[in-house]
């Protein structure tokens, strides 16, 4: 009987010891921790939404994670201080079952390194790259906020910011191509979808694994598929809703008077939206007297501000709004998920789409020729 136990005791440990080597390791070292500061492991339920998933204390400045994840997910480590509540550093990492190692500071502005997998290593490059351009962005918001700044300076400092811009969105976009095939580009695919090309955006959505289909993903498949039916080339659809003054307006009818049309997706509550309205007015003041027309629709819920804002912002073309913030139902008719957003139209089809800044009045011209 006691050798059927021993053998049966041996068979147990053995399961136990291939089991564990099938989990996921996490060996953290935080620089600057206290003994008895508090690590957690938490998933992502949203931009800033995380739910605890296992707790552990620092011990001589290390701390260790041990499981097993049935699938890869995107988790969040989290340092908190002991000694002072409003301290703590979080740092993504794409948990699957491998020895990763995380290496934070706390005493520093620093990026965390995670590493061990390909994910885990091509987001703590990413994540260096977007350190070292808000550190760059940070001086040149100096320029933009400096009540001594000359306007060429603030212009020059704008034109830094955009190319700065452009820079990550080119990043994102690579990073997302090389790692579609892992949790890490999934996660990023469906946080910087609207800031990247759409037609890159339904590629790699369509290069998606099936067994890396989230929820959320597969709802962002459902606005690119209504982006894909209000794309360039196809035909622009109608919106009516309500005007500032109590009637009622649509797309179609301005379009009608209109040898160029741009709908203005916006908000008074929108900083981007207002930012970029100087541009808006300057291309309707040049080019209205040619045929060009712009009809907006606001995706605002407070009907004062609404129209404190058009009066404000000196926005002299048609308004509209349904007044449902983000579930207005024209911005859903385009796939709007982030503002500003525009759409040419010309000769009752879709021209443009997002075109802004110094762009827009070149464009404009062009459809106008």
């Amino acid at each position: 009987m006691k050798k059927l136990f021993s053998f049966a005791a041996i068979a147990l440990a053995l399961c136990i010891a291939a089991c564990q080597s099938n989990g996921y390791k996490i060996t953290g070292t935080a620089t600057g921790a206290q003994d008895g500061d508090t690590v957690i492991m938490a998933s992502v339920l949203g931009m800033f939404d995380v739910d605890t998933l296992q707790t552990t204390v620092v011990k001589n400045g290390q701390f260790v994670f041990t499981g097993v994840q049935d699938t890869a997910a995107m988790r969040y480590i989290i340092w908190k201080s002991a000694a002072n509540a409003d301290l703590s550093i979080a740092t993504q990492v794409a948990l699957e079952n491998a020895e990763i190692t995380v290496k934070l500071d706390t005493a520093e502005n620093t990026v965390a390194e995670v590493s061990g997998t390909p994910a885990n290593e091509a987001m703590t490059k990413l994540g260096q790259l977007e350190f070292d351009m808000n550190k760059k962005a940070e001086s040149i918001f100096g320029v933009l906020q400096s009540a001594d700044a000359t306007d060429e300076a603030k212009a020059n400092a704008e034109k830094q910011l955009n190319s700065l811009q452009d820079k990550m969105v080119a990043a994102y976009t690579e990073f997302i191509q090389q790692n579609i095939n892992n949790v890490a580009g999934v996660h990023y695919l469906t946080q910087f979808a609207s800031i990247l090309d759409d037609a890159k955006v339904m590629e790699f959505i369509a290069a998606v694994p099936a067994d890396l289909m989230t929820e959320r993903l597969s709802s962002l498949k459902e606005v690119y598929d209504v982006k894909a039916e209000t794309a360039v080339g196809k035909a622009f659809k109608d919106i009516k809703a309500a005007t500032p003054e109590g009637g009622e307006l649509s797309v179609s009818e301005v379009a009608a008077q209109a040898k160029v049309l741009m709908i203005d997706f916006w908000a008074s509550w929108c900083g981007p939206c207002r930012q970029e309205m100087p541009n808006v007015k300057a291309a309707y003041d040049k080019f209205h007297a040619q045929g060009f027309d712009i009809i907006g629709v606001s995706l605002d819920q407070d009907a004062e501000a609404w129209k404190k804002a058009i009066a404000d912002l000196g926005m002299a073309w048609p308004q509209i709004s349904d007044l449902k913030g983000w579930e207005c139902e024209g911005a859903a008719l385009y796939g709007v998920r982030a503002i500003p957003a525009t759409v040419l139209i010309k000769d009752g089809k879709i021209v443009a789409r997002d075109v802004r800044g110094e762009e827009l009045a070149a464009k404009i011209e062009e459809l106008l020729k």
